[in-house]
């Protein structure tokens, strides 16, 4: 019972503060840290709604040989946000300011999960120069919403609807209270509290509803690019990328295996981009680089040696 009026007296504590306001930024930088040594540096892009603690356990076994940089996008991890467009050629410009600010300039391997795909493919156009190699981990494909079953788009727009509420809960401080419903996508216990630090704060919901909103743009930009030549490409894709604990909102009957077998056409189609490219198969889901961190390790690294870097 003295639990239950404790609580009450909590809740009713929060609804009456004072919103947490969002303090917005217009000229906002990512944030890139550094670890490791090496001849090459790989540079480490996460998917929509993940910074870079989704690459920290690969990252520290990574850079026990390389000079690894993991990069924050604008309003991740971060007490403010920005207003500035979120589409990828946007964001590359704004990394390599990042990365040559960093001493980064030459011998890039880039790395990018997810929406993170996109971005990397981007950067590689816009510098083709200062890439050495390329990673796609369960990457984003131009063409994926025309390809995947149609509801798979239309929750990807409802959520952006939804999350004006979750923006709202979270200025109230209400996300602290219930981080048991926060999905946390087979991130180790060890970086849970680092992750309900950021999950539980509107400056996160707000970036990521914003990216969400930026992310056709994105497709129709990297669609437009041209192949990669024979630059070494390296694709591992999911045989079982989505699941119902991942889908972006709550429908019916959601066809997964019809969209993971087309997910993983898509995947192989990427490995195409290269005359020099690597497909692999993971048999866990979208966020391999969390949930199958030894075979992308493994992976990772015959194929540098197999392109002797």
């Amino acid at each position: 019972m003295k639990a239950i009026k404790l609580l009450l007296i909590l809740l009713t504590i929060v609804s009456c503060s004072t919103p947490k306001e969002i303090v917005k930024k217009n000229n906002l930088s990512p944030r890139i840290n550094c670890l490791g040594k090496g001849k090459y540096t790989i540079v480490m892009d996460a998917g929509l709604g993940n910074w870079s603690l989704f690459y920290k356990p690969l990252a520290n076994k990574l850079a026990k040989n390389y000079k690894v940089c993991l990069i924050d996008r604008a309003g991740y991890a971060m007490n403010y946000v920005t207003t500035q467009p979120r589409d990828a050629k946007t964001f590359a410009i704004k990394m390599n300011k990042a990365l040559v600010e960093k001493g980064i300039t030459n011998n890039i391997i880039l790395v990018g999960h997810s929406l993170g795909g996109l971005h990397v493919r981007m950067y590689q156009s816009l510098y083709p120069e200062k890439v050495k190699a390329i990673v796609l981990l369960d990457a984003a494909s131009p063409n994926q919403f025309e390809s995947l079953p149609k509801e798979f788009e239309e929750l990807k727009n409802n959520q952006v609807k939804s999350l004006d509420k979750v923006i709202k809960l979270a200025q109230k401080g209400y996300l602290k209270y219930s981080k048991s419903k926060i999905p946390t996508f087979g991130l180790p216990k060890e970086l849970l509290d680092d992750y309900y630090e950021v999950t539980t704060q509107p400056e996160y919901y707000f970036t990521l509803q914003k990216e969400t909103e930026w992310f056709d743009k994105s497709l129709k930009q990297v669609g437009e690019l041209g192949d990669l030549g024979n630059l070494p490409l390296l694709v591992i894709g999911s045989k079982n990328s989505m699941n119902e604990s991942l889908l972006p909102g709550k429908t019916k009957n959601y066809p997964f295996e019809r969209h993971n077998k087309i997910w993983l056409k898509l995947q192989e189609k990427l490995s195409e981009l290269s005359s020099n490219s690597t497909f692999i198969v993971s048999e866990k889901d979208h966020y391999l680089n969390v949930t199958d961190i030894n075979l992308v390790y493994n992976s990772m690294i015959q194929f540098f040696k197999k392109n002797q870097l």
